[in-house]
């Protein structure tokens, strides 16, 4: 069998436009790959920077919460002590109050030892304002200086006695202390 000319350019027709569409598709698919890869290395860049930022991110907060232990260890330390400054402190103005109790009778109706006004002289003048109030009118003879030792310190008081709003109240003014020469 033979084969006419335009048979032969028809074939060859049909082979160069599938050629053609193959070469078509080809494009195609290397364009839609070529975005596909830009767009790849986009996203990529995009989750390294997201990665970088979360990494500092990360480091910052171990760096804030390091700072916050140890702010927290100074200040429960500083609490710690102040915690045991206001213990030191409640037991003394305790024992100061029952000084006061306790002496003020004794004092009013004039029983109260020298050592004892030495005692409440110190008391009061640890009270807010050197103050108390009194039931009655100070005797007399309580309203002089006294002499009291703290710690193997030495100091003098002078009890004063006052009327405010119809009321008896004596003051103790420290008059020396070890530190006056």
């Amino acid at each position: 069998m033979m084969y006419s000319q335009q048979e032969y350019d028809m074939v060859r027709r049909q082979t160069m436009q599938i050629e053609a569409e193959k070469r078509a598709l080809l494009r195609w698919t290397l364009i839609v790959m070529t975005i596909l890869f830009a767009c790849s290395l986009v996203l990529s860049a995009l989750m390294y920077q997201r990665y970088s930022v979360a990494d500092g991110k990360i480091e910052a907060a171990n760096t804030r919460a390091t700072n916050a232990e140890n702010k927290l260890s100074e200040v429960s330390a500083d609490l710690a002590q102040k915690n045991a400054i206001l213990e030191k402190n409640s037991a003394s103005q305790a024992q100061q109050n029952e000084i006061i109790q306790t002496t003020v009778p004794k004092m009013i109706s004039r029983t109260a030892s020298e050592t004892e006004l030495a005692q409440l002289a110190h008391a009061i003048y640890n009270q807010p304002g050197h103050v108390i109030s009194l039931p009655s009118i100070p005797p007399n003879e309580v309203l002089r200086s006294y002499r009291h030792r703290v710690d193997g310190k030495p100091y003098k008081y002078t009890i004063v006695p006052g009327l405010i709003d119809n009321k008896w109240v004596i003051y103790s003014v420290l008059v020396k202390n070890q530190d006056d020469k």
